[in-house]
Order: C-alpha cells, then structure tokens, then sequence
C-alpha cells in the first residue's frame, strides 16, 4: 500500500468518528449528582423514563444548557444544572453517551428524550406517544 493510500484510509476512520467534547472520566465524576435519577452503567435511576444512558452527547448538551439556562422549567433540573460550566455539561454529555443504551427498560415505557425514534416513526407513518 502507498504512503497516501493509508493516510486516505487513516483520515477516513477519524473522520468517521463520532466527535465528544467532553471527558468521558470527568464526566462520570461529574454526574454523581445525576446518577439517582438518571442512572448510569450499574443502575437504571429511580425514575426509568429520564435514563440518559446512551444518548447523543450533543443533544443532552443542548437539553441541559436549557435547563441550566432557564430556557426550559423544570424546578429541580434547574436547581442541578445552574452552576454547571459548559466544561461540566460536555463532559457528563460525554459520559452518558459512553454508556450505551439501559440493558433493561420497563416494558411498555417510552424513554422520554428519545426525539429520533419520534422522528423515524412519523416518517413511517407509525403512531408513537411521546412523554
């Protein structure tokens, strides 16, 4: 194989990468506040239906700017998120999406978040309910 042939295959593979800002470490560190509600690798959080496992890091980053910001109202996600830096938002984006998606979650129960599966479903034509 040339030389430009394996940096070719090379740039390919980075590119193809999904890119996290955060710090995967630091952000487990970083999310014991959120583990008792949200979960993480061991434990599916007390409320199943808010499992952040898995997640595309970019979009739990926006969701938790909002909170963070007030955009959105939710009294106790405002009251965790307010004095985060976006440093600590990346990061514990990063980590949950680290984690893959829940082993295990309740039959029946539609994970609220889960915007793509909403999306996929109205394209087919399939009526979901989202939470």
């Amino acid at each position: 194989m040339h030389k430009s042939s394996i940096l070719a295959l090379a740039v390919a593979t980075v590119v193809a990468l999904p890119a996290v800002a955060g710090d995967v470490e630091s952000g487990r560190q970083k999310a014991a506040a959120c583990v008792a509600c949200h979960g993480d690798k061991d434990f599916g959080g007390i409320f199943y239906t808010y499992q952040l496992a898995g997640r595309n890091a970019d979009k739990l980053t926006i969701k938790t700017n909002k909170y963070r910001t007030g955009k959105i109202f939710h009294p106790i996600m405002n009251l965790f998120t307010v004095g985060l830096s976006d440093k600590d938002v990346e990061d514990i984006s990063a980590y949950y999406q680290s984690l893959g998606k829940p082993s295990f979650t309740p039959p029946f129960v539609k994970i609220v978040g889960d915007e793509d599966e909403v999306a996929a479903a109205a394209q087919s034509g399939k009526m979901v309910k989202a939470y």
